[in-house]
């Protein structure tokens, strides 16, 4: 976590090149404080690829909502800022690599949600809960019982608001969208970056955990399939180079990639 010479901190980057045992962990349907992994529910469809470097899920939802955890449970990961040499940070960037695929026309639009959360550390332990991994609709949740929130001050760095335990909390709603990237268009392998200030929240360095999530919103049994690699999440000082008033995208560019599909090993 070493300083960029334009000041920006790089709080975590992979690949998704470790392997599939050092990429995700689906044991279970909660997160803890110092899982080190991905975290998904045990039962949903996120899966490394055979061989290479995506996180896939193509997994398709009933028909009628809600379409259940298997589609469209988080894909989270908890980052532990200690260390990180925040001082002034008040911004985010984020970017990653993702691939969309399998639409069938009139079926609807597979959505894609990220939620980016603050913790500020009470007394929590190597195993307080920080999410359940179970939410769907893309939806991302807290831990679900009011005694798991005891340990931590938590923030939705979107709206400065207080997380809540329970369920209803944490909707697709009040996530960091991407504005409506549609999962039903096929992307083969598509650059996102996404952009956000923290305008109510203040500096990065307030907090003690980071966490961000992926979640889907599946329109029925319309065949999407995604994937995601190269992830980078970087923290900007003040004055940060994109002054934002709030969560904009920057251009999308495609690069075509041949074989795609089959070279993840599905």
């Amino acid at each position: 976590m070493t300083p960029l010479a334009n000041a920006d901190i790089i709080l975590f980057d992979t690949t998704f090149g470790e392997g599939a045992g050092n990429v995700l962990e689906k044991s279970d349907d909660q997160a803890v404080r110092d899982d080190s992994l991905w975290q998904a529910f045990s039962g949903s469809g996120w899966t490394h690829g055979v061989g290479n470097t995506w996180v896939f899920n193509t997994q398709t939802g009933d028909g009628s909502p809600p379409d259940g955890p298997g589609a469209e449970a988080p894909l989270f990961k908890i980052l532990d800022l200690s260390g990180s040499g925040l001082t002034n940070e008040n911004a985010l960037s984020i970017s990653f690599n993702y691939s969309a695929w399998g639409a069938v026309a009139g079926t609807g639009q597979d959505d894609l949600y990220i939620h980016v959360w603050g913790f500020k550390n009470v007394s929590s332990t190597s195993t307080t809960v920080v999410a359940d991994l179970t939410s769907q609709e893309g939806n991302s949740w807290g831990a679900l019982s009011d005694t798991e929130y005891d340990d931590f001050t938590r923030y939705n760095l979107k709206d400065a608001s207080v997380l809540d335990a329970g369920a209803s909390s944490n909707a697709a709603s009040r996530a960091i969208t991407m504005e409506n990237i549609s999962l039903s268009v096929t992307n083969d392998e598509t650059q996102a970056n996404a952009n956000f200030r923290l305008n109510s929240t203040g500096t990065l360095a307030d907090y003690d955990y980071l966490a961000v999530s992926f979640t889907r919103n599946v329109a029925g049994q319309s065949g999407e399939g995604f994937a995601i690699r190269d992830f980078n999440i970087t923290a900007v000082p003040e004055p940060s180079s994109f002054a934002m008033l709030g969560l904009s995208m920057l251009g999308l560019s495609c690069r075509r990639r041949t074989r795609l599909h089959s070279s993840r090993g599905r």
